[in-house]
């Protein structure tokens, strides 16, 4: 199938996404009474306040999946 993939031919330059295959959701816990909610919850929104967080997304090619704070 690889070798199908590679070649003269192969760009896929017409390729479009048509169909969204599935939508996944991540959560972090914490141990009750922790106080690491609030400082994860502070780390993002100071990374999202100061452009770090879209910084990183981009890097990856995942901004468009960013919630505005």
């Amino acid at each position: 199938m690889a070798a199908a993939m590679v070649g003269e031919g192969t760009g896929y330059a017409d390729l479009t996404y048509t169909v969204k295959l599935n939508s996944e959701e991540y959560g972090v816990g914490f141990r009750k009474g922790s106080d690491l909610a609030a400082a994860l919850n502070d780390f993002l929104a100071a990374s999202y306040a100061d452009g770090s967080m879209e910084e990183c997304a981009e890097t990856y090619g995942v901004q468009a999946a960013l919630i505005e704070q």
